[in-house]
């Protein structure tokens, strides 16, 4: 049959095919003009869209679905019509209230008779099943079932659909349902919450059976699935509460430390600024003789004291309490409850009575008693450190009255503490501005009575109380750290001075000068090179510079002292040890120190002549002193009676008001000149 015969019969077929699927349930199909107004909507189209042919028929699908003209649906129409048959990817459809689902679409041209495009023939497949089938797949495949870890998959209400072979193991070893290892209240809200989001929800954490699971939500919201993966931090929670309370608590005796304690005052002073505590006592306290039992009988049974010490500290003190090592022999006890002074004396002297008994530490048997400060928890806006510092205060005048002593921090002390922070922050001020000055005095060669050195000393005229008394001052300095400063600047200026003297007085040509060195400014890493510096800056032979330290440098490092002073001598100066006699381990320090010569202190000095034992005591050192090759200089000297037995006692050199007392700069170049002896 030719093709032009064979016409009609092929318009009757497609009007027949197109009739069968103008009534076709299982394929949509819609028609439009050129116009893109619609000439067909079939039944399918209708229940799968909710709108009926009469709703649709003559109205342009632009209009039906202006939605569709972000997703340039009249392009689509516009290449049909030009010829070209247009398929569609998949799309998710929502009818509200009808139904949701996967669509698949192809557009054809919708030629008339003559073969020109009439309009456009869309075809619509519902693919839902298919789609979710393929989720279905493509989920079950991305579920990470051979995770280690457990891992759940919720559906949006929270209930479990899947577990892997770890959270069944995890059921088990529980002997639980995996519901009950679910966040017990707000697990369903999370899920919603994920879903909502499409962000995770991580680290909700479950305590269950002694363990501690975290569980993350992580969201699938085209599935409207949560994939729970759950990580047990058991250890890693045990281990950091361990540093935690490593972090809060002393290493050796278990107790809270500084920190601790500081947290615990401070949330004591909120407590009472708010009007809300029943009032509490800070209690600072330093065993008493401590150091003896360090120095004595080592440091392992001084650490067995302190563990001791703590142990009847917790058992006296009642739970409300906190009790703090502070460092070294240092504890501090929180009293909550204590109101008034009487209350916070009571605290104080239950803690004596339960130090007062003997304490058994590897074959010794010690004793201990305790110096304790008490300041009062007030609501005045009060720092904690200000409240520690008091007490701290308090406690140095319980130990400079005796041991096993209690004080309490009263207007006294307040005004002494603010006497002294005025003289720190005056003194700083006077450093920072250059405003100490320099004196010297005298040492006199008891052989010739002739000028044979002189010791140079710090002094410091305050511009509202005048001279102020350099022991006062010089431990303000070595407190607050700025001896190093103070150190510094005396040896500048002492150097500076005995080099111009030398130039211009024949006298003083070879008179030497000594200047007192700090265990501060020994523990200089750069000590050695500053004096070189100033030695060299100020011109004068390193001969002539006599350094004086004191046996406490023994205290902290007695090695490391050595060895810096051992450099210093290198340089050619000299070192003495100042005021020998006043601690116990003075005479071993001749031998473990570089030492040229000894100074006698002057309470030695000021008992000759009125105590035999004390005579006795300068004429030992003296002989001493000379057995080693060493020089003697004696201090403090005020009475004729004083030189002349030190004279008779073959000591080297002396000093003191009887010769002169300490003069500025001008009026020694003046004593120089005279040439005086003595």
């Amino acid at each position: 049959m030719s093709a032009v015969a064979a016409e009609p019969g092929t318009a009757a077929l497609r009007r027949s095919l197109f009739e069968a699927l103008a009534g076709s349930e299982a394929v949509g199909v819609a028609v439009c003009d050129r116009e893109f107004r619609y000439l067909l909507w079939n039944r399918f189209m209708e229940r799968l869209t909710g709108l009926p042919a009469s709703a649709v028929l003559g109205r342009n699908a632009l209009e039906v679905y202006p939605h569709l003209r972000e997703e340039r649906l009249e392009r689509v129409l516009n290449r049909v019509l030009d010829g070209e048959t247009v398929s569609l990817p998949d799309r998710r459809y929502t009818v509200p209230g009808v139904r949701a689902g996967w669509v698949s679409a192809q557009y054809w041209p919708h030629r008339s008779s003559n073969g020109a495009v009439a309009g456009v023939v869309g075809i619509v497949h519902d693919v839902t099943e298919r789609k979710r089938a393929e989720e279905e797949n493509e989920r079950l495949a991305a579920f990470p079932r051979e995770s280690p870890n457990p891992v759940l998959e919720c559906d949006a209400g929270g209930s479990i659909v899947y577990a892997n072979p770890a959270a069944a193991r995890l059921a088990a070893d529980l002997g639980m349902r995996l519901e009950r290892a679910l966040p017990a209240r707000g697990h369903a809200d999370l899920v919603r919450a994920a879903l909502a989001s499409g962000t995770a929800v991580r680290a909700v954490e479950v305590a269950v059976d002694g363990r501690v699971l975290s569980w993350s939500y992580h969201p699938h919201p085209p599935l409207g699935l949560v994939h729970l993966f759950a990580e047990d931090v058991t250890l890693r929670r045990a281990m950091e509460e361990r540093l935690r309370h490593e972090a809060l608590h002393d290493a050796l005796t278990g107790l809270p430390n500084r920190r601790c304690f500081m947290d615990r005052l401070s949330g004591a002073l909120q407590r009472e600024r708010r009007r809300r505590g029943p009032g509490f006592a800070v209690l600072f306290m330093d065993l008493d003789r401590f150091k003896l039992v360090n120095d004595g009988l080592g440091h392992h049974v001084g650490d067995q004291l302190l563990v001791a010490v703590a142990g009847r500290l917790r058992g006296c003190l009642r739970d409300a309490d906190t009790v703090a090592r502070l460092g070294g022999d240092e504890f501090a006890v929180l009293v909550d409850g204590a109101s008034c002074a009487d209350a916070a004396l009571r605290t104080a002297e239950g803690i004596q009575r339960e130090l007062s008994p003997a304490i058994g530490l590897g074959g010794y048997e010690v004793f201990t008693t305790a110096s304790i400060g008490i300041a009062l928890g007030t609501p005045s806006p009060e720092q904690p450190e200000l409240l520690l510092r008091n007490a701290d205060i308090a406690m140095y005048r319980a130990k400079a009255r005796g041991a096993g002593r209690c004080e309490v921090f009263d207007r006294e002390l307040h005004a002494l503490t603010l006497a002294r922070l005025q003289l720190d922050t005056d003194l700083r001020r006077a450093v920072e501005r250059g405003a100490l000055g320099v004196h010297y005095q005298p040492i006199v060669a008891l052989d010739s009575g002739r000028m044979a050195a002189v010791e140079a000393l710090a002094r410091w005229n305050h511009p509202v109380r005048g001279w102020v008394p350099p022991d006062e001052f010089i431990r303000c300095a070595e407190e607050s750290g700025l001896i190093v400063q103070v150190g510094a600047h005396v040896l500048a200026e002492a150097c500076r001075s005995l080099a111009a003297w030398g130039r211009d007085l024949p006298a003083a040509a070879a008179l030497g000068v000594s200047v007192n060195l700090s265990v501060k400014q020994l523990a200089q890493a750069d000590l050695v090179e500053q004096v070189r510096r100033t030695l060299e800056g100020s011109g004068m032979e390193p001969g002539r510079l006599r350094l004086e330290v004191t046996e406490s440098v023994l205290v902290e490092n007695p090695a490391a002292a050595a060895a810096t002073l051992g450099r210093l001598k290198e340089l050619g100066l000299r070192v003495l040890m100042d005021d020998f006699g006043t601690g116990w381990s003075s005479l071993s320090a001749l031998h473990r120190l570089p030492v040229d010569g000894l100074k006698v202190d002057r309470s030695f000095v000021a008992a000759m002549g009125r105590d035999g034992r004390a005579g006795e005591l300068v004429a030992s050192v003296v002989a001493l002193a000379h057995a080693l090759g060493l020089e003697v200089v004696a201090e403090g000297i005020e009475r004729p009676d004083q030189l002349a037995g030190l004279r008779a006692l073959g000591c080297d050199a002396a000093q003191g008001f009887l010769f002169s007392p300490a003069i500025d700069a001008d009026a020694f170049a003046r004593l120089l000149a005279s040439g005086r002896t003595w």
